[in-house]
């Protein structure tokens, strides 16, 4: 092999050197720098995705601490505000306390007149119609205690008519609608829910 190389002349040889050595750089680019290449670049991009997909899990991770946050401190204020309204069963002795204020003040009850309670989502609007008599005095006082009792009421209407003397007092009569509130059971609610939907379906 060696006596064949010998006896090619020097600038033939020098010729099949640099063409085997050109053949071995390509055949190096086609069958390892090449497919390298292209895995490291495919890589690469790989890596990238994965970083970009980390960062949106991140984001989400947060979106998600804070949402779950919120529901905490939304349960925390609705159990708060729960516990503010009366139950079904609660609901006479609280209008108990109401008359019981009343006859506190030195004031005369002329109608005290519950009325038909309004389902509103999680609790209920229950309406009370009262007609007193008495000193403006004894009527501010009454108020000033509704105001003071831990259950929710509100004076939604209040008018004062029909001031008469009697020795040295001056009496008025008083009409107002108070409005109190009932926590409603998600049983109850559902239950509600049940019914309108059986009205709408025989209305149709």
């Amino acid at each position: 092999m060696l006596e064949k190389l010998s006896s090619i002349p020097q600038s033939k040889r020098v010729f099949l050197y640099v063409i085997t050595f050109l053949f071995g750089v390509v055949l190096f680019w086609y069958l390892y720098y090449a497919p390298s290449k292209t895995e490291i670049k495919q890589l690469k991009h790989n890596l990238e995705q994965s970083r970009m997909k980390l960062h949106q899990f991140k984001q989400a991770q947060k979106e998600l601490d804070k949402l779950n946050k919120e529901m905490v401190e939304t349960k925390k204020k609705l159990y708060e505000v729960t516990q503010l309204l009366p139950t079904r069963k609660e609901i006479p002795n609280l209008l108990s306390d109401i008359s019981n204020l009343g006859n506190e003040c030195h004031l005369e009850f002329l109608l005290f007149q519950p009325g038909k309670e309004t389902i509103k989502d999680f609790y209920a609007e229950v309406p009370v119609r009262l007609i007193i008599q008495g000193e403006y005095l004894n009527v501010k006082a009454f108020l000033e205690k509704l105001s003071d009792l831990p259950r929710v009421i509100n004076v939604a209407e209040l008018k004062m008519s029909s001031p008469r003397t009697e020795g040295e007092k001056i009496k008025l009569k008083v009409e107002t609608l108070l409005l109190t509130y009932r926590f409603v059971p998600k049983e109850e609610r559902a239950a509600i829910s049940q019914r309108k939907a059986k009205k709408r379906t025989r209305k149709r």
